[in-house]
């Protein structure tokens, strides 16, 4: 891809086991200048924001972090979580966090998670204060609305427990509850991951667009996205024309460590067929054939990515400018002494939990090992 700007991938997960050096290798291999590492929370370890600020010490101009919110407040505080994500936000910010990433929204997270609906009072402390300070936050909201059909949902997503009967929420009483949230809070500054799921609307998401002027949407894969968009190549490039200001680049790069217990680390193959079925979509003008891998990442079919060869000026919005317009051009510095307090309060959340929770294993690993790194080189 010949350009002559910077490469940003918004949207890369990150947590231990995965080693920093494993993460370079992949964006050296990727051709990415600049990485957003976003953070979901870890069922034995609690948090893995401190892991990923590891990361953005070691190269500080190159990456942003967006940590998770606090999934202790679910279980310990549930009508009152958006007064404690407030000063858990404030916490994490001054470590040296960029912005928030929100899983939220992912169906199966709620069918494990006593999350309350976004709209309800437990939530307004937090969106008042994201709107206050210009707050970024990605959000995971729904997941394909095929995942809600028995016979349509793919099979690999199937195998992953994604199917969701009624026992689940449902996608529209979940987009019912983030555009009160919106109506509420004009000026929340929300990335919608995965192109807000809804891909096969364009004239819904335009219309979302043009009621909240503040909200944008990432490219990040699941695949049926591009499946879709290829179908309707002409409506896709003249939405991406108008839009071209409220589109990021992102890929999903180490998703699959984020659902696998025994991740042993980044695929280095699956995260260059990420980039390259991004790209090619928004540079490239051919039809490409994209052959099923009988997984997560592409599913059972082969399909035909019919890029739209944005102009030059319209992918450097896309590729860098757009996230730096809202985020800003330099990644927030990492203040070691802090990142050590949260690492402890973080341990001492895990014992709670352990506590409340008896098949949560108490994993401490994580966090000494993240001490044992900036106590080197506290200040």
């Amino acid at each position: 891809m010949d350009n002559n700007f910077k490469i940003l991938d918004c949207h890369i997960h990150y947590s231990l086991p995965i080693k920093p050096e494993e993460l370079f290798d992949v964006m050296t291999a990727t051709k990415t200048d600049m990485a957003n590492l976003v953070i979901t929370p870890h069922r034995q370890r609690i948090s893995s924001v401190p892991d990923a600020l590891v990361v953005k010490h070691l190269n500080p101009e190159k990456i942003y972090v967006f940590g998770s919110l606090d999934v202790t407040q679910y279980f310990m505080h549930n009508k009152a979580v958006g007064k404690h994500f407030v000063k858990y936000v404030k916490r994490i910010l001054a470590c040296g966090c960029d912005g928030i990433k929100m899983i939220e929204g992912k169906p199966d997270i709620r069918r494990k998670v006593p999350i309350p609906d976004f709209d309800l009072e437990a939530w307004e402390p937090f969106w008042a204060y994201a709107e206050k300070i210009g707050l970024p936050i990605i959000w995971h909201v729904n997941d394909p609305e095929e995942f809600w059909n028995l016979d349509l949902i793919p099979t690999w997503a199937k195998n992953q427990g994604w199917y969701y009967g009624k026992e689940t929420i449902n996608n529209e009483t979940q987009y019912t509850q983030v555009l009160h949230v919106l109506d509420r809070h004009p000026n929340l500054k929300i990335i919608f991951a995965h192109f807000f799921f809804m891909s096969a609307q364009l004239p819904r998401l335009a219309a979302l667009f043009e009621k909240y002027p503040n909200i944008r949407v990432d490219l990040t894969p699941g695949i049926e996205m591009y499946v879709n968009l290829s179908k309707t190549k002409q409506a896709s490039l003249e939405f991406f024309q108008k839009y071209q200001n409220r589109i990021l680049y992102g890929t999903d790069i180490g998703a699959r460590c984020v659902i696998a217990d025994d991740c042993k680390g980044i695929n280095l193959t699956e995260s260059t067929n990420r980039a390259a079925i991004v790209r090619d979509f928004i540079t490239k003008s051919d039809e490409v054939v994209i052959k099923a891998d009988g997984n997560f990442l592409i599913g059972m079919d082969d399909f035909a990515l019919r890029g739209l060869g944005l102009s030059q000026s319209i992918q450097k919005k896309i590729f860098y400018e757009n996230f730096v317009t809202l985020v800003g051009e330099k990644p927030r510095m990492v203040i070691p002494r802090l990142v050590i307090k949260e690492c402890r309060r973080i341990k001492f959340m895990i014992k709670i939990m352990s506590m409340i929770n008896k098949e949560i294993v108490p994993d401490y690993s994580a966090a000494n090992q993240v001490i044992r790194y900036f106590k080197k080189v506290k200040s």
